[in-house]
């Protein structure tokens, strides 16, 4: 075999192993985003309801939602630069509005 032959042969034997990479680095991405978003979404439902039991939250619940919306802001757009979706763009932009408008609510609290 020439050098190009054990080459090709070398590519297509890897082939199936670097999708196969890419697919459980996909998926671990998900999961971690999806935990992310649940357990910011726990502590803003407890934050919420101590507010509403009490009168008063421990902490704010701002940076929480915060986060939340920094994490899906960046999910959206690392899906528009991958698949080029209209939708995804809109949800970004829509998602970094909603992220500067808590960020202000922070900082106006914070002020205060």
């Amino acid at each position: 075999m020439d050098k190009n032959e054990i080459l090709e042969k070398s590519q297509q034997e890897n082939r199936n192993l670097d999708e196969r990479d890419r697919q459980i680095e996909l998926t671990a991405c998900k999961a971690g985003y999806r935990a992310i978003l649940f357990a910011n979404g726990c502590i803003i439902l407890l934050l919420t309801i101590q507010d509403l039991a009490t009168g008063e939250a421990f902490v704010s619940f701002w940076p929480f939602v915060l986060t939340m919306l920094i994490s899906e802001t960046t999910h959206d757009f690392t899906l528009y630069r991958y698949h080029r979706k209209t939708v995804y763009l809109v949800g970004a932009l829509i998602g970094a509005a909603a992220a500067a408008l808590a960020a202000l609510c922070i900082i106006m609290k914070a002020s205060s």
